[in-house]
């Protein structure tokens, strides 16, 4: 019987498998644990599906768990992305695929994203099932003409067509200097900010807007309107700032994305002013009035309203009919009109200029447009990744349909 004033300890011994790590510093953590485990006399169990080997012993009362982490250190989110990848291969979407979604998700979650993480599970198993999308289509991209792309997602989810929209776009690019893709048929495309991350990391400006859906999604009233014209098109802007910290603006043309307000329903939070109104055109705070026939208000009034009417043309009457959203992609090299050297050193100078302006209050910091992306990811690597329960109980209630269950994996 252990005493009820001691309490379990737990040791981890933290390291990386790979064999180039093997006997080098970045592994004393496995050779602690392994030759702890050795010394006593026992052996690992093998919990390699939750990505770890663990143990018990008991030693002067006190049980002790003894933890050998199998996934990189700075890997973190790689049980929920096992979980997440193996909930949507249940469902119906093919390993591929799976696999990208999967990781795009657990991206968003770990760079405090969640209105575009991990809660998205169930709506893309159940667009799935209901064929909205294709979960197995590959997308289709096809040279227009020099520098132009066109990249048909063959219904399936826009996450794929959007990143394999990005590798195509930036190969081409780099040749030309600049390129373009009109990304259509596709579903929801997840967090457009990776795309330019991925972008701006490559040496790129990238610009991306997208729109036409509003047939199917519209949910966006115009300055003065209450009737929903438009989707929430989102626009996106990234260029590289200091190295893998780029600096990108991702947002959409109202002054909250659906998905925002998906997850302060599940949470059972209420909305700021100025949000939502409901279905008789009147400000409300209560989530429940957005999915009773209410619409999302446009980000600075006529700013957002503007560029919503665009992208909306853009996706509609230039791009054709969409499944969710049809998306432009642009893409210009940062060196493209003078010496990357010269970009580099100006892009640092300006981004130590902003860093250090004084801020309006003594005790914050003035920050860059995706800079708090960037130090979130680095903490969810080092301390993991926190979910609210609202949302856990929504995702595993999802991959629990399909036969998927936490519990071997967490």
């Amino acid at each position: 019987m252990i005493p009820e004033d001691n309490p379990p300890a737990l040791i981890v011994g933290l390291g990386n498998p790979d064999n180039k790590f093997l006997n080098t510093r970045h592994n004393i953590g496995f050779w602690f644990i392994d030759s702890l485990v050795d010394s006593l006399r026992i052996d690992f169990n093998d919990n390699l599906k939750k990505g770890f080997y663990d143990t018990d012993y008991q030693s002067e009362g006190i049980n002790i768990k003894l933890l050998k982490p199998m996934t990189f250190i700075n890997d973190s989110g790689t049980p929920l992305k096992n979980f997440i990848n193996d909930a949507l291969i249940a469902g119906g979407f093919s390993p591929s695929n799976s696999e990208i979604i999967a990781a795009h998700l657990v991206d968003a979650e770990m760079k405090g994203v969640p209105s575009h993480g991990v809660n998205r599970l169930g709506l893309y198993l159940s667009e799935a099932q209901r064929d909205v999308i294709d979960p197995k289509a590959e997308p289709i991209v096809d040279k227009i003409k020099n520098g132009l792309l066109h990249v048909n997602g063959s219904r399936g989810i826009g996450i794929v067509a959007m990143k394999k929209a990005t590798d195509a776009v930036i190969k081409l690019a780099e040749v030309e200097g600049m390129a373009a893709a009109g990304i259509t048929q596709c579903g929801h495309t997840g967090r457009m900010g990776a795309y330019a991350e991925q972008a701006a990391n490559s040496g790129f400006l990238a610009v991306s807007f997208g729109g036409g859906g509003r047939k199917l999604w519209g949910n966006v009233v115009p300055f003065g309107g209450k009737d929903p014209v438009m989707s929430t098109n989102p626009y996106t802007l990234g260029m590289p700032g200091y190295a893998n910290d780029p600096v990108v603006c991702d947002f959409a043309i109202s002054n909250w994305p659906a998905g925002k307000v998906a997850v302060a329903r599940a949470n059972g939070h209420k909305l700021p002013d100025d949000i939502i109104i409901d279905k008789d055109g009147k400000s409300s705070t209560n989530p429940e009035d957005f999915y009773n026939g209410g619409a999302l208000l446009p980000a600075a009034g006529t700013k957002g309203s503007g560029l919503g009417i665009i992208a909306e043309l853009m996706g509609d009457a230039m791009l054709g009919a969409a499944v969710e959203y049809n998306w432009l992609l642009i893409l210009i090299k940062v060196d493209a009109f003078r010496s990357k050297s010269a970009y580099e050193k100006s892009a640092k100078e300006f981004v130590d200029e902003v860093r250090s302006s004084k801020p309006v209050d003594p005790d914050g910091q003035v920050i860059l447009p995706g800079e708090r992306e960037t130090s979130l990811a680095q903490k969810a690597r080092e301390d993991g990744i926190c979910i609210s329960t609202g949302i856990w109980e929504s995702i595993t209630k999802a991959a629990e349909e399909y036969g998927i269950s936490p519990d071997s994996y967490f």
